[in-house]
Order: C-alpha cells, then sequence, then structure tokens
C-alpha cells in the first residue's frame, strides 16, 4: 500500500506520548508527506495554556481540551500513543462520531487485569536507563525522547522542561496510576473504525495489553510489530507508517463501497 492510495485531504490529530520530545517525530514524519499531521504538545507540557491548566488534574480534562477546540467540518483521524492513547480513548467514548478513525499505539488508561496486577512500568519512578530498556527493543538506538537526566548533554531549559513535563504527568496520570476506573465501561461506544498497534518488545505496556483492549473495542483490528518496543513510531518508522496507511486505506476503501 502506498502513501499515494490515502487522501491527502484528511487530517490525523496525533497526541503524544510522555517523554516524547515535540514535533513530527518519526513515523509522523513520513505521514505527513500525505496527510495533515498535527502534533499538539498537551497542555502543561509546555505550551501558551501551561498556567491555565494548573488546576487541571485529570486526562479528562485533557480531553475535553481538544473536543473543545478541534476546528468542525473536517475530516480527521484520531491517533495517540502511550499517555496520548488515553487522551484518545476519553475523546472517543465522549464523541466518537467526531472522528473517521482511531490509532492507538501501546495506549495507557484502561486496567484490564487482576486489581493487584501491574499493567503499566512506573515510568514516574524508573530512571532514564530503565524506562529506555523496557521500552526499546534495540536501547542503543533510543532517540526522540526527553526525560530529567536524558539525553545526556542538556542544557538547563531542557533539563527545567522535562521536570515541568513529569510534574505535569504526575498530576494527569499517578492517582489512579496511568488509568481511569471508568473509561472501560464506555468502550462500547467506540464504533469507529479502529487500529490498535503494538510493538513486540514493548514492556512499558505489554503487547497482550493492547491485544486485550482490542478485543473490547468493537471494531478494531490489532497489530503487533515485531522487533520494537513501545515506541514503535519513533524506532520502526517504516514499519509503523506501513501499518497505519494501510488501515487507512482500508477505511476509505470501505467507505466508498457503502
Amino acid at each position: 500500500m502506498t502513501m499515494t492510495e490515502v487522501d491527502s485531504a484528511d487530517r490525523l490529530l496525533f497526541l503524544h506520548d510522555a517523554d516524547v520530545v515535540p514535533g513530527p517525530v518519526g513515523a509522523l514524519a513520513q505521514l505527513a508527506e500525505q496527510l495533515v499531521v498535527e502534533v499538539p504538545r498537551h497542555p502543561g507540557f509546555g505550551t501558551e495554556l501551561d498556567d491555565a491548566a494548573r488546576d487541571w488534574d485529570s486526562v479528562a480534562d485533557l480531553a475535553q481540551h481538544y473536543l473543545s477546540t478541534m476546528p468542525a467540518g473536517q475530516p480527521t483521524h484520531l491517533a495517540g500513543a502511550g499517555f496520548g492513547g488515553w487522551i484518545a480513548l476519553e475523546m472517543a467514548v465522549r464523541a466518537a462520531d467526531r472522528f473517521a478513525s482511531l490509532i492507538l499505539v501501546a495506549p495507557y488508561g484502561v486496567k484490564l487485569f487482576g486489581p493487584t496486577d501491574r499493567e503499566f512500568a512506573d515510568v514516574l519512578l524508573l530512571d532514564p536507563v530503565e524506562v529506555v530498556e523496557l521500552g526499546w527493543a534495540d536501547p542503543a538506538a533510543c532517540h526522540g525522547l526527553r526525560m530529567p537526566g536524558f539525553p545526556p548533554g542538556q542544557d538547563d531549559e531542557q533539563i527545567e522542561r522535562a521536570f515541568l513535563d513529569r510534574e505535569a504527568l504526575c498530576r494527569y496520570a499517578w492517582k489512579p496510576f496511568m488509568h481511569d476506573p471508568r473509561l472501560r465501561r464506555w468502550l462500547h461506544l467506540v464504533t469507529i473504525p479502529t487500529l490498535v498497534i503494538a510493538g513486540e518488545r514493548d514492556r512499558l505496556v505489554s503487547p497482550e495489553h493492547s491485544r486485550q483492549l482490542a478485543g473490547l473495542l468493537p471494531s478494531a483490528r490489532y497489530v503487533e510489530l515485531p522487533g520494537t518496543g513501545h515506541y514503535p513510531y519513533l524506532e520502526s518508522p517504516d514499519a509503523f507508517t506501513a501499518a497505519v496507511t494501510s488501515f487507512l486505506a482500508t477505511r476509505q476503501k470501505m467507505g466508498a463501497e457503502q
């Protein structure tokens, strides 16, 4: 499937994961060759709304923010990775009819297993080396991440920004940790075509978690990318782009036949 088979008029709103640097990084730059790709920073992660959002304390606040500021009347594909995938799910259960499709990349947000099972690695307590080791199939190839103390050689402004990003993540996701206990009961409302992508070597959010989440979404299919971890759009951009492009082209073909 080639990129030209995706309608270039379509808009992709991609909600970033925690610790990922700003902008259309990795596969997002490839997708931007044919799609209008928007990668906004979440309020609290370095935006003009940081001060106004100081009292926001849930992912639901972020979901409502994006829904209330989205332009009307544009074809929009919604995507989110990790923490951003959680925000995307919260948006989709509230207003699925506003989106052409949903793409989730190893999302946080929904607890699926037992009450004492650890489903998400505690990125807020792990040091950067551990985050990289758990999140990348090839830790030596890590790029595109920014955490307190990583990468080495950050200047004072970059270090301060990394700590402020972690402060915002704590405010939104610390308790309950990285999930909303109410979200699972509303997943049946997400009836739009959905693609759930996981990396085979992801140890921050296990592939099995992503697979089971896909099974709870009415119109979802699951794709597991081999030899990649929690950030497939950074670590395996070609495979990620191919999976997304194929999904969007198939969705458009089905829509044209209806």
